[in-house]
């Protein structure tokens, strides 16, 4: 192979980086759409057009707009689909720059959470070799995380790391994953691994307090059943001021932070969102009804001191956080109040961990920086079979059991039937 490319595709946000094995030690994000970490968001117009990132989040004519699939993976058939559409738009971004070049010897590696097994990998493999992708490996994301921090500079945590016993922690926007990581290789825990919990049901509180704050809450909430774009769009701005105010909380004290967003359906309707210090306190404190009455606070601390407890060897050394949501201070704090002995650290960019530690974890097969055993030598859903472009010949594991012959390379979306909705659709 002349170059490694990793692909870290998010719930909320994803990255691609690229590695050239005979110049670099150290791999590039390479941007998609003028941005290194974009959108995990497809949508397709009316004359069939498939877009995806942020230029899905704001089309003025979408007949279908998707984000947030990849946490229903498992779940839900309809989000293969569009899984698959996004991937295929992110490869035809990625030829339309120049950053992929058709023919050249390459092979994809591609983050998934730890905690899926063999045959979930195998089945998210193959929605890729469908999408029309080079030869693509699937590995654990919290695994090239933890690589990804090896290599830095900032943290100086060296890759000697490796012979001893980790816990990565890795928070997105719909869950929390806990990895184990002891000599390089990950340990099985007693635990659901995965939980369903992250900085989405933070921009769904934000949208909540905001219509029961509006005087047209009843209205907006009409608008929100009918409308799956409506409600999107408008969460989707609701996550950009809850990010807007974390990115400069001393500054925001001082100053308003707040948006009115204008709804568009049977007749114009204002949408005031607001962050300030009040709005962030409830964002984490508050109980949500999607979290059973309990709060994002007791869910993530629960869930700390389960891990702790269904550890069976040692208690780790280092707690490493990765993940967008791991930038919040206080998420070092109550993992220090579990963790008292452990050191905690997060990497300077989080979000882009994964997908530099994705293309960097194979480039050498003895494992990572030469280690035995180390995150490099992890085991691959299509096995070595896979850089040699075999893995398109596999047979496609189903759900529910059974296997059924791997189909033909294709490219498009092929998917999101067409859907005749109401009122204007969001602007621009």
């Amino acid at each position: 192979m002349e170059f490694f490319y990793g692909f870290d595709l998010g719930d909320a946000e994803s990255a691609v980086s690229k590695l050239d094995k005979k110049e670099q030690a150290v791999p590039d994000i390479v941007p998609v759409q003028h941005a290194k970490s974009f959108i995990t968001a497809c949508a397709v117009t009316p004359d069939g057009r498939l877009l995806i990132g942020e230029n899905a989040c704001y089309a003025a004519d979408a007949v279908r707009r998707s984000l947030r699939f990849k946490s229903r993976f498992l779940e839900e058939s309809e989000s293969i689909d569009e899984l698959r559409s996004f991937a295929s738009g992110v490869l035809q971004e990625l030829y339309a720059s120049g950053d992929l070049v058709r023919g050249e010897d390459v092979c994809f590696y591609v983050g998934c959470p730890a905690g899926w097994n063999r045959n979930d990998r195998e089945l998210y493999r193959s929605l890729f070799e469908r999408a029309g992708y080079p030869p693509v490996r699937i590995i654990s994301e919290s695994r090239a995380a933890l690589v990804s921090a090896c290599q830095s500079r900032h943290l100086q945590v060296g890759y000697d790391i490796l012979s001893k016993p980790v816990l990565v922690v890795d928070i997105g926007s719909s869950t929390t994953d806990f990895a184990y990581i002891m000599g390089g290789r990950e340990v099985e825990m007693q635990t659901a691994g995965e939980v369903k919990l992250g900085g989405g049901i933070m921009d769904e509180l934000l949208l909540e307090e905001a219509l029961v704050n509006s005087e047209k809450e009843e209205e907006l909430r009409r608008v929100f059943r009918e409308s799956e774009v409506w409600r999107t769009y408008c969460e989707f701005a609701a996550r950009r001021l809850k990010e807007k105010y974390y990115s400069d909380i001393a500054y925001w004290k001082d100053h308003p932070c707040a948006e009115s967003v204008l709804v568009r359906y049977d007749r114009p309707l204002h949408l005031r969102l607001r962050m300030d210090a009040e709005t962030a306190d409830h964002l984490v404190n508050k109980g949500a009804e999607r979290l059973g009455g309990k709060s994002f606070k007791e869910v993530f601390m629960a869930a700390l001191r389960d891990v702790r407890d269904h550890i069976s060897g040692e208690q780790p050394e280092l707690l490493f956080l990765t993940g967008g949501v791991s930038k919040l201070p206080w998420i070092r704090e109550w993992c220090m109040d579990v963790f008292a002995e452990s050191v905690v650290i997060c990497g300077s960019e989080p979000e882009f961990s994964v997908a530099r530690g994705a293309c960097v974890e194979r480039t050498d097969r003895r494992g990572a920086a030469g280690v035995p055993g180390g995150p490099g030598a992890a085991e691959s859903v299509a096995d070595d079979r896979a850089d040699r472009g075999e893995a398109y010949r596999q047979p496609v594991p189903q759900r529910g059991g059974g296997t059924r012959p791997a189909s033909a390379r294709t490219g498009g979306h092929a998917c999101f039937p067409e859907m005749a909705l109401r009122g204007n659709q969001p602007p621009d």
